[in-house]
């Protein structure tokens, strides 16, 4: 069988990636390397590393982008298996991927991936966190969120970061992982492969457990730096934005243009109520239907306040990269 690197970006996550690294060392199928392409950690997550005997590179770029084309540099695997510092992979998971280029003796097929789900022994708020993408208002109709909840056994557009391997040999073609965006690194990638007529295969049983945001504050910058990520694909690429993605910012905008109505007529004051009235009632929805399946009495306090926080920031995001573009083609 094909030799395996597996490379795992990190900053500053020691407190996860001990456990990280004991998933990948007690994989059934044993990976040539483990590559930790390291953002200057200061907080241990080195000499954990150290621990493991795993190849050390450090990047300068501040992103995973430059994470990634920092460890493909001195990496030697025929297929390359990209993770995360906060990931628990299944004692199986390299075995499915490789396994999969085997079966399929496609050769179209470069890029194998499967689902990330919930991390073993959750937090509620990181269960909440799972409630929320398992919704249409937190993103269900996503590629994203589909390797999260859709288990069947297909062709997909895109690989989350957390859970690819790659034929290197096709992935050379379209390196180097883009460094100016802030994040869709991976779907870019992606997207480029693709373009060369390649194919991405989903298979349900290459399993690895994310763990979710953790705080408030995570959710926030996890769904601001995810919009403008979206809008950055888009201009680059002039793909892969949707109606969906647009809807909050729209929302939000318009509504602050019906506040401005007070100013000319307070009756205008219920046109406003029954506008964000309409809004409160749909999460308030999400949120009985969520707190019923996932029986999670905390989640009737939790979901409304992470949607609403969600939906902002997600706005803000798309708005600043639209009017005040970080990313210039």
């Amino acid at each position: 069988m094909k030799t395996v690197s597996v490379v795992i970006p990190t900053y500053n996550n020691a407190k996860t990636l001990q456990a990280c690294l004991q998933s990948i060392v007690k994989q059934t199928f044993k990976p040539l390397e483990i590559i930790i392409s390291d953002g200057h950690s200061t907080d241990g997550s080195i000499d954990i590393a150290k621990e493991f005997n795993c190849t050390i590179t450090y990047e300068d770029g501040g992103s995973r982008s430059a994470a990634c084309n920092k460890a493909l540099e001195i990496s030697q695997g025929e297929i390359v298996a990209f993770t995360d510092s906060d990931v628990i992979a299944k004692e199986n998971w390299l075995e499915k991927l490789v396994g999969a280029f085997e079966e399929t003796q496609d050769e179209k097929i470069v890029c194998v991936t499967g689902p990330n789900i919930e991390y073993p022994n959750e937090s509620v708020f990181g269960k909440a966190v799972s409630a929320i993408y398992n919704t249409f208002l937190g993103g269900k109709w996503s590629e994203q969120v589909q390797s999260i909840f859709n288990k069947e056994k297909r062709l997909v557009e895109s690989a989350a970061g957390c859970n690819a391997a790659y034929m290197r040999a096709a992935l050379n073609e379209v390196l180097p992982f883009n460094e100016s965006l802030i994040t869709a690194e991976d779907t870019d990638i992606n997207f480029r492969l693709i373009q060369k007529g390649y194919s991405i295969l989903f298979i349900p049983d290459a399993i690895v457990y994310h763990q979710r945001p953790q705080n408030h504050k995570s959710v926030r910058n996890k769904s601001k730096k995810y919009a403008l990520g979206k809008i950055q694909f888009y201009r680059l690429h002039k793909t892969g934005l949707e109606i969906w993605h647009l809807l909050p910012p729209i929302y939000f905008v318009s509504g602050l243009f019906l506040l401005s109505l007070l100013l000319v007529n307070l009756w205008c004051g219920w046109i406003v109520i029954g506008y964000y009235g309409a809004y409160l009632l749909t999460i308030l929805i999400a949120t009985i239907v969520q707190t019923m399946r996932f029986k999670q009495p905390t989640f009737f306090y939790l979901l409304p306040i992470m949607f609403i926080e969600g939906h902002v920031w997600w706005s803000i995001g798309i708005l600043k990269e639209i009017f005040n573009p970080h990313f210039k083609k």
